[in-house]
């Protein structure tokens, strides 16, 4: 299978790191000083007490590797417009494209709920460019369960979970995405297949939905917040917001606001991936994370008092750093 990861960085290098030792014809989009070391040493991926030293052709130039099966795109949600403006030289008519993002992405709203209000996220698509660059039609959405961190130029550190969940944005089961899925078969990652998309997706938001934003304006660890009452209230209000909102459009929550805070905080020392944006001055995740439960509730009628709160104030946190 031909497979091209635009964005190999921490969970983009785990995947096409894997994919390139069980022997498919992979590259990697990727650039600055990462770029440079995967040219010259190839990927070093530490995954499972294994080492994987593999050498997939690498460049910042989409065009230099032309149409695939299947494209991995594995950025943050504020990078997606420069994808969009990149990524037509991968696509050929049956490229099918697998976005590994954390939050709610741009198609989500695509013909659903089937019955129900219609919610508009226009932030995470202001202009429809991503919509025309990557149709519902081609897309095969991706739940990652996994942490995993580049230590240095090069190379990628997989340090929990293994789990990739995928599912057709238009639903049903189809060759191309069993065929992907089993292109995970024999390595460290285990993929699995959902008819479900949306309702996994979503499981997963309701836990950075309340952790991220909390985490970023504290500056606290998961197992800080779990542990301060205050926190750890923020959080489960956060949380049955949420809960309900989805409930509007038929998505459940799948546990109780205490089981899911309990489950945040039994991560301990780890600093969220937004918290990590923030301490590193990168733009946060704050559309596709927190707004975007914003606007559903709105759509809904659902009261999202402390949901706007928050969501106010890390806004104005990113824009005080100029990252929003």
């Amino acid at each position: 299978m031909k497979i091209c990861v635009f964005g190999a960085g921490s969970i983009g290098g785990v995947i096409g790191g894997v994919l390139a030792h069980a022997g498919h014809d992979v590259s990697l989009i990727a650039r600055g000083a990462h770029l440079q070391a995967l040219r010259a040493n190839g990927c070093r991926v530490e995954s499972g007490g294994q080492v994987i030293n593999v050498h997939p052709a690498a460049s910042d130039t989409p065009a230099d590797f032309g149409p695939q099966d299947i494209v991995v795109v594995a950025v943050k949600a504020p990078a997606m417009p420069a994808v969009a403006a990149g990524i037509a030289p991968l696509l050929g008519p049956e490229t099918a494209v697998v976005p590994v993002m954390n939050g709610i992405p741009w198609w989500f709203f695509d013909g659903f709920p089937e019955n129900g209000p219609h919610v508009s996220l226009p932030k995470l698509d202001p202009d429809g460019a991503l919509a025309a660059a990557i149709p519902t039609e081609r897309v095969i959405g991706c739940v990652v369960h996994m942490g995993s961190m580049v230590p240095a130029p090069g190379v990628i550190r997989h340090v929990a979970d293994n789990r990739l969940i995928l599912g057709e944005a238009t639903g049903g089961v189809t060759d191309r995405l069993t065929a992907f899925a089993s292109a995970f078969a024999g390595t460290t990652l285990a993929a699995t297949v959902t008819e479900d998309l949306r309702q996994e997706i979503w499981l997963k938001l309701l836990g950075n939905f309340n952790f991220a934003p909390v985490s970023s304006l504290t500056g606290a660890t998961n197992g800080e917040i779990g542990a301060d009452p205050g926190m750890r209230k923020l959080c489960a209000d956060l949380f049955e917001e949420a809960a309900e909102a989805g409930r509007r459009i038929g998505l459940q929550p799948g546990m109780t606001a205490d089981e899911r805070t309990t489950m945040g905080a039994s991560l301990g020392d780890f600093r969220t991936s937004m918290l990590q944006d923030f301490d590193k001055s990168r733009p946060p995740e704050i559309d596709a994370i927190v707004g975007a439960v914003v606007e559903i509730g709105r759509a809904t009628g659902t009261p999202m008092p402390v949901s706007e709160a928050v969501l106010a104030l890390v806004e104005q946190k990113a824009r005080g750093m100029g990252l929003y």
